[in-house]
């Protein structure tokens, strides 16, 4: 094996400098390298010195170690070493055969992220308790004192929140810490004659802190007179060195790594160990230069992890810890740093259904974009601000956002890339409550085929692709009744997540939402050809049921997400002729979303049409049906115009009624506005109009922010709440049910 080793690194060196089909012999090398193996104790000695070859080398080794059974015990072990590791997370080029690899093992049952975490854990864990055990029997010396342990005000009442008042308290206590947070000191390159290359790789995780912040470097960042005046820079931290010890720069570096590595692989749970435990390590480390800034980047890191996994009360303990830092923090930021911490807030508001928070933060964070920002920062800042915009129906600021986002993301990482698949992902959520839904339903088929690609099919982000995509169908095939693609993806969604997720898991609930949506849809149907389906309408029950009691117990009874659970348990109770608990379960709906999001609002709108469907077809309530019909066009015509495809249903119910109450006047008049309704809805079908066309103008990120603050809209602030409001579906095209939970993923 040493001597085709030997042939391996040759045709390495060669694939430099031959251009005589060079790679065919790389290839061959490989093979044979790989194809020496077995289980051997001779051979696994050899395989345990492949970690001396060359990084470039040794990972493509890896790879197609991989693709072969026997050998991925043994691959499992050799990775699961810490400095292997290592040494493969900072090269670049590796990253995406990296993600390829933990997928391959992953399907084979071999838990490396588990493994990886748990080894990081182990071994640094200790050694900061230690450290603190150290620290507790010596005096603190003068300007050498440990950050205090962050504050924890309000936890309990927010982990409890089950009122509007407390909701409203919550809502207010942000609004004045985003004040306060805004006031961030900002490498600004507006202002300043120079930018130092540092702030050009924050948040870039193949290539952050080794030059930037845990090695020293000859100039210091260029901030202007203003920022300077307000730094203490000649107290404290003055005093402190520059760096942390090697040894400490190296568990950082490599914490921030991994912990991002894991989350981006779709292992969530491990990536918040690694980064917890790298967060306490710096809350006991003795303070150097930039220790500020390290610690905000590692809390921003945990705060994505926490709320994609939909950790709330850790992820709102995160929160309190980053604001109590910036209340201490006397450090210059680099603005793509605070870009992104600010965009991480943005999302956990978002997963939480607290859109106006949401849209606050992602405004903020476009305000600190920045040209020089790495591409990765550029996208999910953009990412994140279009989605918060959709749930704000500011669907102008939305289309330019996510456009920006999908065409940077092909252009610089190329259309296998995950960063792309996130960004199409997002683009289908967009087109979807356009009400572009069969172009929708495209993209949402791109995603899920580039996130397969990448991590295989028992995947986090695999998951949700297929739930999105599910969702989508559904909502294009309702006309149809056709629901086979629709239901074939939730169940690949609920199976995922059974494996991945414990079973009272808010991820998991969501996925066996759409399902319950599925079920009473075939139930209708097959009800409708003569067959008793009451099996699965009770099946749809439960589920949406287990869906309700969870959202009760994570987000209270005045969230957006709760009132969509009253919502689909009303039109279930309509199906199974319980007509009263169809009633209440209406009212609830109307009442928590037109408290949260104002009387205009889509999803006021959308349970509105429900409620007055039930008056109408079932408890004969002819004028309170009408009143609510008209209520809910209007919403409608306010949003999204005349060719909207839920006008259809709100139309076709008042002329029931009108026919029904012989009023043959106003029958006439909407049963003509809705012939010109099918009309205009097949033109834009034929002719594939869309209110919001692709955007394939090629900005710079200035002319981008340009045009975001500029847009004659009142929601540029995001300050001020409207009647207009925001929701949160993910499928406002939808006719018929309340709306699934929005995707999750900065993912």
């Amino acid at each position: 094996m040493e001597a085709q080793l030997f042939a391996l690194i040759s045709a390495a060196c060669a694939g430099r400098n031959n251009n005589n089909n060079p790679k065919m012999l790389y290839d061959l090398s490989l093979k044979a390298v790989v194809g020496s193996m077995d289980t051997s104790v001779p051979s696994l000695d050899r395989i345990h010195k492949l970690r001396e070859l060359p990084r470039s080398v040794l990972i493509d080794v890896y790879d197609l170690m991989s693709q072969c059974e026997p050998l991925k015990d043994t691959l499992l072990e050799e990775l699961s070493d810490l400095d292997v590791f290592r040494r493969l997370i900072r090269h670049t080029p590796a990253r995406s055969k990296l993600l390829r690899i933990i997928a391959a093992l992953m399907a084979s049952k071999k838990m490396l992220s588990r493994r990886l975490s748990e080894a990081y854990v182990a071994q640094y864990a200790l050694q900061a308790q230690l450290q603190e055990n150290e620290d507790e029997e010596k005096p603190e010396e003068e300007g050498q004192k440990l950050d205090p342990p962050p504050q924890q005000p309000g936890m309990k009442a927010i982990a409890e929140a089950k009122d509007k008042a407390l909701i409203m308290q919550r809502q207010l206590k942000h609004l004045m810490l985003a004040t306060e947070y805004s006031k961030m000191q900002v490498v600004d390159d507006d202002n300043v004659a120079g930018t130092s290359a540092s702030c050009s790789r924050w948040n870039a995780p193949s290539n952050i802190y080794v030059n930037d912040v845990l090695r020293p470097v000859k100039s210091a960042t260029i901030v202007d007179a203003n920022a300077v005046a307000n730094v203490n820079g000649d107290s404290e931290e003055d005093s402190m060195p520059e760096v942390p010890p090697d040894d400490e720069g190296e568990i950082i570096d490599f914490g921030l790594r991994l912990g991002s590595f894991l989350s981006e692989a779709g292992w969530m749970q491990e990536s918040i160990a690694v980064l917890e435990c790298l967060n306490e390590r710096l809350k006991r480390m003795k303070p150097f230069r930039n220790i500020v800034i390290v610690r905000i980047d590692c809390l921003q890191r945990l705060l994505f992890a926490e709320s994609a996994h939909c950790n709330f009360k850790m992820a709102q303990l995160t929160l309190d810890e980053l604001m109590e830092l910036n209340r201490n923090c006397n450090s210059v930021l680099p603005a793509s740093l605070i870009a992104m911490t600010y965009t991480q807030i943005s999302a956990m508001h978002f997963a939480r259904n607290e859109y106006d928070n949401s849209h606050m933060w992602s405004v903020l964070a476009m305000r600190y974009l920045k040209t020089f920002a790495p591409a990765r920062v550029i996208i999910d800042v953009l990412r994140q601000a279009a989605k918060a915009c959709v749930v704000k129906r500011d669907f102008a600021r939305a289309n330019l956002l996510i456009c920006q986002a999908v065409r940077r993301a092909r252009e610089h990482f190329g259309r296998k890339h995950q960063k792309y698949g996130d960004a199409l992902l997002d683009y289908g959520f967009f087109l979807l409550n356009v009400d572009s839904v069969f172009q929708s339903v495209n993209v949402y088929k791109e995603a899920l085929a580039v996130r397969r690609g990448i991590f295989g099919n028992m995947n986090f982000h695999v998951a949700i692709a297929h739930e999105d995509l599910s969702y989508a169908y559904y909502v294009h095939e309702y006309s149809t009744g056709n629901f086979t693609c629709a239901q074939d993806h939730v169940d690949k969604a609920v199976e995922i997540m059974k494996n991945i997720v414990p079973s009272n898991h808010l991820i998991l609930a969501s996925a066996k939402r759409v399902k319950a949506l599925l079920l009473e849809e075939i139930a209708l149907d097959k009800m409708a050809d003569g067959m008793d389906e009451e099996d699965l309408l009770h099946q749809s029950e439960e589920l949406h049921n287990f869906a309700l009691q969870l959202s009760l117990e994570v987000f209270g009874e005045v969230n957006v997400q709760t009132a969509k659970h009253y919502g689909n348990l009303g039109r279930l109770y309509q199906t199974m002729n319980r007509f009263d608990e169809a009633e209440r379960m209406h009212q609830k709906a109307i009442k928590i979303k037109t408290d949260l999001l104002g009387p205009y609002d889509y999803e006021v709108g959308l349970s509105i049409g429900h409620l007055a469907s039930l008056y109408n077809y079932q408890m004969k309530k002819y004028s309170q049906a009408e009143d609510l019909y008209l209520r809910s066009i209007d919403i409608s015509l306010r949003l999204y115009g005349r060719s909207y495809s839920g006008l259809e249903y709100d139309y076709l119910g008042l002329c029931h009624v009108y026919e029904t109450v012989h009023d043959f006047e106003k029958y006439l008049r909407y049963a003509q506005i809705l012939e010109n309704w099918h009309m205009l809805r097949g033109q834009n079908i034929t002719q594939n109009k869309t209110s919001y066309p692709a955007i394939e103008e090629d900005y710079t990120i200035d002319e981008v922010k340009t045009k975001f603050f500029t847009i004659n809209n009142k929601w540029t602030t995001g300050l001020v709440h409207s009647p207009n409001g925001q929701t949160g579906s993910t499928g406002s095209g939808d006719p018929t049910s309340e709306s699934a939970a929005p995707s999750i993923g900065v993912n």
